[in-house]
């Protein structure tokens, strides 16, 4: 029934699909996927965009609001904003997701598995974000078996200068401020932004636990950004680019409650993470546009530390300084193929974990990578497209992993039909803490290897012609089957009463999504997505935790009158195993059933003059009672109001 209240009430309201291409396919430039400009409608993989219009027009402040609708993600988050965020892509596990920041590694070398927390970024400073759904270890090395997701960010305007602003308040004592702004003269050109955020938060113990106090779990955030350049003459320009992110929550315990041994609050635990990174390159590319050479270096800095009272229980601190060589030729001479792009370069990194924890033996560690890797997309007839690539990884600690990728696109014009298939290889490097940490329950394993994926996929996507409408309806739908060997897992010896992480896992990834668009006018359109994924340990058939067998959003845009515009999306996340706790707050299962649940989101924006907008925006609209992690509240209705200056 509330289902159906939720659906009435989004068809009510008449919002429809912010698409996640605002452009046509065949119209839109991706990098992210041959790690060179190419058409997306060549690519075999899946690929959306959510471009900085869309960002904007829903509202979204932080990373987990701007993936949470996005079609084949299952984004989970245990508190309010600030709050470790994961991402499972295609029922791969969030270690499996390599995050880039202008095509900047961003997993955090020393986590305990190396994966990227996506709850402690905002995305004021985001031009676009590009999402691929697939392996692409061919390209980008460790990390890419999943998906790879990839932050563009806002650049100087293509001539003259600009200046934006954001202001906001809302529910919880919730703040938002950012300004930002470029400016593009002769041969030199600057980006900047800052950004704020800070709100009381909520419980993020749910109402049914009896251990919970209703004390909220604060968050805050602060980003500054800026990127640049300057062109020497018409062949070399340098270009910079330097960010850092801090953000600091509160977060409650598993320890605690009258027994000690309960999913309890606790004001007193709080957590702080911060990421400084830059870059400087240098960039040759001759007037002729057909070639581009960019090396350019920098540092990753990471540290996430927690506190209990005031007082310091657990460090982690990480660094990666990289080198990066890459080049792109989209030569005119090879006649026997239709436009092609090739790409290929050189990378370096230099990675070291430090961390200092109160159940494991203070590590310090460093390892060495190189890797090469070279791309080539081209038409083999004016409807036929290949792409291909292949990656070399040599590391340090345990020598060479090869990956590659096949893929083509057949357009059926006919039709207004393209038909895409691809097949790929991948891997994830043990973490530094995987092999070297050690406790009184650890014995560490410098011997572990990579785990080791392979993914297949088929798809298509159409248009139609209606009412005299050109591709007034989208529509298509991919399947994939994907395996993962020699994942690394957690084996106890009770003979000797100790464990040791070692490759013994596998697991199979199958499932399909499908989508339909329908733009009826200029001013509204309507998106549905779907996604099945059957996630599951290879050996035991056991369903993988958090990862929902069924998906639905309903996503849209309507624009009753010039100066006004409404979008909304409903969200449906299916039912999912977990890690459960009953309601006085004890541990129940390792694998326990979730329920599913569904919010709707709206967000109402009306040009008050003609820079500036005033928005209103509400994120669970009927405040539904849910969590999505299990033991952890979901965020109830929240309503923010602002004000916006656009460039």
């Amino acid at each position: 029934m509330k289902a159906q209240i939720s659906l009435a009430a989004l068809a009510i309201a008449l919002s429809a699909a912010p698409s996640f291409a605002l452009e046509r396919p065949e119209d839109t430039v991706v990098v992210t996927g041959v790690r060179a400009p190419s058409l997306l409608e060549r690519l075999p993989a899946t690929l959306d965009v959510i471009e900085r219009a869309e960002l904007d027009l829903n509202n979204q402040n932080t990373l987990v609001e701007a993936l949470s609708a996005a079609p084949g993600l299952a984004v989970v988050q245990s508190g309010p904003a600030g709050s470790t965020a994961s991402v499972f892509v295609r029922g791969s596990n969030s270690k499996h997701i390599l995050a880039l920041y202008d095509g900047i590694r961003l997993n955090d070398v020393s986590a305990s598995n190396g994966a990227f927390n996506f709850g402690s970024d905002l995305v004021g400073d985001a031009g676009r974000i590009e999402l691929v759904r697939g392996p692409l270890s061919s390209l980008y090395g460790s990390d890419a078996v999943g998906g790879v997701i990839n932050i563009l960010p806002r650049r100087a305007p293509e001539s003259g200068s600009e200046l934006y602003g954001e202001a906001s308040v809302g529910e919880f004592n919730t703040y938002h401020a950012l300004i930002g702004g470029g400016v593009r003269e002769g041969r030199f050109n600057l980006a900047a932004t800052a950004e704020y955020q800070e709100s009381d938060g909520y419980d993020v113990t749910p109402d049914r636990i009896s251990t919970r106090t209703g004390v909220p779990d604060p968050s805050q955030f602060t980003v500054l950004s800026a990127n640049g350049g300057f062109a020497f003459n018409d062949m070399f320009s340098v270009e910079a680019l330097i960010r850092h992110r801090e953000s600091e929550v509160d977060f409650d315990t598993f320890s605690g409650g009258p027994t000690g041994f309960q999913r309890a609050d606790d004001p007193d635990l709080r957590s702080e993470d911060s990421q400084t990174l830059w870059s400087l390159g240098l960039v040759y590319s001759p007037p002729t546009n057909d070639f581009e050479s960019r090396l350019r270096a920098g540092r990753v800095k990471m540290s996430l530390d927690s506190f209990n009272d005031g007082a310091a229980t657990d460090a982690y601190d990480g660094a990666r300084d990289f080198v990066q060589w890459s080049n792109v030729w989209t030569p005119d001479a090879l006649s026997a193929l239709i436009d092609p792009v090739i790409s290929f370069g050189v990378d370096f990194q230099d990675e070291e974990a430090q961390s200092d924890t109160a159940f494991n033996a203070p590590l310090s560690v460093s390892e060495d990578l190189w890797s090469a890797y070279a791309a080539v997309q081209a038409g083999l007839t004016e409807r036929f497209d290949v792409t291909g690539s292949i990656r070399l990884d040599d590391y340090e600690g345990f020598g060479d992993q090869t990956t590659y990728n096949l893929g083509a696109v057949y357009r059926l014009d006919m039709f207004n039909t393209r038909l895409r298939a691809s097949y790929g290889t991948s891997f994830k490097a043990p973490s530094l803490s995987e092999r070297f940490s050690s406790s009184a329950f650890v014995a560490a394993n410098p011997d572990l290897q990579p785990e080791e994926g392979e993914t297949f996929e088929i798809g298509f996507d159409s248009a139609l012609d209606m009412a005299g409408r050109e591709d007034a309806l989208r529509f298509g739908a991919v399947w994939y089957d994907s395996t993962i060997e020699d994942l690394i897992e957690y084996v106890y010896d009770g003979a000797l009463f100790i464990g040791q992480n070692r490759n013994v896992g596998e697991a199979d990834l199958q499932g399909y999504e499908a989508f339909a668009e329908w733009t009826p006018i200029d001013q509204a359109s309507v998106r549905v997505d779907y996604t099945h994924t059957d996630a599951a340990n290879a050996s035991t058939g056991a369903p993988l935790l958090r990862r929902p067998e069924d998906g639905w959003a309903v996503t849209g845009t309507w624009r009753p009158i010039e100066i006004a515009s409404l979008s909304a999306t409903w969200r449906s996340v299916g039912a999912r195993t977990d890690v459960t706790y009953d309601d006085a707050g004890f541990y129940v299962s390792g694998s326990g059933p979730v329920p599913s649940y569904e919010t709707v989101d709206m967000t109402g924006v009306l040009d008050v003059r003609e820079r500036l907008q005033l928005v209103l925006g509400v994120r669970n609209l009927f405040d539904e009672t849910y969590e999505p992690v299990a033991g952890f509240a979901g965020a109830p209705r929240a309503v923010t109001l602002g004000l916006w200056v656009r460039p």
